[in-house]
């Protein structure tokens, strides 16, 4: 394609590059409908809701913060 020898920040410059592309994928829009900031209120709620964030360096502890988050009980014998 035309753009295989651009880099990464001359393609993000493209007039037709998507803005906020994240918030369009969030709130189900397709990329030709404008979003204004009650979809992005939107967006970062369902972010808060349905993400669940863990560290590498704190894998007990992220492990632990998922089982509560998905109800897992590791206290039966077919969890662990």
């Amino acid at each position: 394609p035309e753009w295989k020898d651009m880099s990464i920040i001359e393609w993000a410059n493209l007039p037709n590059a998507e803005e906020d592309y994240m918030v369009h994928k969030l709130v189900g829009k397709s990329f030709g409908e404008k979003v204004d900031e009650t979809d992005l209120i939107v967006a970062k709620e369902l972010v808060r809701q349905r993400f669940i964030v863990g560290l590498m360096d704190e894998m007990e502890e992220s492990v632990r913060r998922f089982n509560i988050v998905l109800g897992v009980d590791e206290s039966k014998e077919r969890s662990q």
